[in-house]
């Protein structure tokens, strides 16, 4: 407990120091910090605070699919891993998370697959943002707060780059495409704060670059083609919006000049984050948009390749829960890194069904014990049990606040179970003669076992049991108890006794009786025939 006290009082001074330097970085912005909660800023390469602009209130934007097609496990590798933060952040630091995603409806990809389908494109996009819905709740991940589609957004985009317009932040060409000037934007921001030092241009982002323009890229492209879909902005011709610019206009129209936290995968780093910072910096008028960027790193093929729609090497969600389960693709998440490279291999998944056994066997194990506590037999140590709980709930909590360390604090977790099941199951515990069995030791481990797997988005373990789980140990119980009353009579039996046949015959015949009895009360009907017995459900 002592190493404990002297970690809090490290975290505290830290974060007293994170304040003064967040004061003098960003002085036009309210503060409000999360005691006890440093997570990685891909802004500043390292563990921070993370601070709200209204108390207690955290304002999130992630980044949605484009919806061309079926949602693979690298997508779910983000979002599980993100729910599992809005979990953490809303039950252990009591924050109010208003988290907005948004859904890109229009895109090269889109139509393509419209013309090659023969489709409208609003068909496919419908399509696909039905079915990634659908995954996320077949995963467990909560909707968003705020849900939000480009093509809904299109006057606001419109009117957000207007403004760029308007500054000589961008500029229109020939065809009616407009473009961000980055050597405008340079001369009064600084365009790269996001940038690793070596990165490959995304795919999608080589599709938004002007030819021969430096690193300008599209905030509205002008259409190709009369068959494409478009619309008119105020600077004349027809078009659609770029892919970095929706979402800065979305959030900005929500959230306003601050946004507490953004993100999204790790190959969405640079440059997409890095443009939204960019447009909206300039838009606003300010130094930073963001406070926090989070990323999560990805989920790579067993050989490491990257999984890709494009690429057509992915696993769809629906194809994975038609194996697995999703308790046991939250549970990979869990024991890994969100911020680590994870391979999708049978190793990770035989660890992750594993640990969910674990849990799973000891919630059943003391819901046995706690259930025949008034036969109990055991003597636990109830004090060495408590303060072991207390000990737990203490790391679990700094773990959790260490950049969601779940990793770590599953294991704590883990071996608070192993304790408190050897202490049920040790021979030494066994002592009739004294009256604390340890039911209150047990019921408060097990509480907090299942609390802490609820916490983060677990279902298996509702702490209420079902009536079919009630019936079904009842029956059990009554068996357990039969088994007990012949097994009593066998021990009472000495060597060198006389056995009387027919007493012995009376005492079984009425443990018969009374188990028959009691399964007439749960709905099961015992039929004695001349040799064998039948049953049949009564309810």
């Amino acid at each position: 407990m002592a190493l404990i006290r002297l970690a809090r009082l490290g975290r505290k001074l830290y974060f007293e120091e994170c304040i003064t330097t967040y004061e003098k970085q960003f002085s036009s912005v309210s503060l409000n910090p999360i005691p006890g909660l440093n997570v990685y800023n891909s802004l500043s390469k390292e563990k921070s605070p993370i601070f709200t602009k209204h108390p207690n209130v955290l304002t999130w934007y992630i980044c949605g699919p484009t919806v061309y097609d079926f949602s693979h496990i690298g997508h779910a590798w983000c979002y599980v891993n993100f729910d599992i933060m809005r979990r953490i952040m809303e039950q252990y630091f009591n924050l109010n998370v208003v988290q907005v995603m948004n859904i890109t409806d229009i895109d090269d990809k889109i139509i393509q697959k419209a013309i090659d389908e023969k489709l409208d494109f609003k068909e496919v996009s419908s399509k696909y943002e039905i079915s990634f819905l659908n995954d996320l709740d077949n995963l467990s991940v909560q909707r968003p707060s705020v849900l939000t589609k480009v093509t809904d957004f299109i006057p606001q985009i419109i009117s957000f780059i207007a403004t760029l317009l308007h500054q000589k932040l961008a500029y229109t060409t020939s065809d009616g495409s407009v473009y961000f000037s980055l050597n405008a934007y340079s001369k009064k921001y600084k365009y790269g704060k996001l940038k690793p030092s070596q990165v490959p241009l995304m795919e999608a982002e080589n599709q938004n670059r002007r030819p021969n323009q430096n690193e300008d890229f599209a905030l509205w492209k002008a259409t190709k083609s009369s068959s494409e879909p478009s619309w008119s902005p105020s600077w004349g011709g027809k078009g659609r919006p770029g892919w970095h610019i929706e979402c800065s206009a979305m959030a900005s129209h929500i959230f306003g000049s601050w946004v507490d936290v953004h993100s999204g995968g790790i190959d969405l780093l640079f440059p997409h984050h890095e443009n939204e910072e960019a447009q909206c910096c300039a838009y606003h008028g300010t130094s930073q948009w963001v406070g926090h960027w989070i990323h999560s790193n990805l989920l790579h093929l067993p050989n490491g390749a990257k999984m890709s729609k494009s690429l057509k090497n992915s696993i769809t969600v629906r194809e994975f829960l038609e194996t697995y389960s999703a308790e046991q693709f939250r549970m990979m998440c869990v024991i890994s890194n969100y911020r680590n490279g994870m391979d999708f291999t049978e190793d990770s998944l035989r660890l992750a069904k594993d640990m969910l056994d674990t849990f799973r066997t000891f919630i059943t194990e003391c819901r046995f014990y706690i259930r025949n506590s008034s036969s109990c037999q055991s003597s636990i140590d109830s004090n060495f049990l408590f303060s072991a709980l207390e000990e737990t709930k203490s790391k679990v909590e700094i773990h959790l606040g260490d950049d969601f360390n779940t990793a770590e604090a599953t294991k704590i977790v883990r071996k608070l179970v192993q304790l408190t099941r050897k202490e049920m199951n040790d021979p030494k515990t066994f002592n009739t003669t004294k009256s604390d069995c340890g039911i209150a030791a047990v019921a408060s481990v097990q509480h907090f076992v299942s609390k802490y797997l609820n916490t983060l988005g677990f279902k298996l373990t509702d702490i209420s049991v079902s009536s079919a789980e009630s019936d079904s140990a009842s029956i059990i119980d009554d068996f357990v108890g039969f088994r007990s009353q012949i097994r009593q009579h066998a021990l009472a039996i000495k060597k060198g006794d006389k056995v009387d046949p027919m007493n012995t015959k009376k005492i079984l015949l009425a443990a018969c009786d009374n188990l028959r009895e009691d399964l007439k009360l749960k709905g099961i009907q015992l039929k004695d025939h001349e040799k064998n017995t039948t049953w049949t459900l009564t309810k």
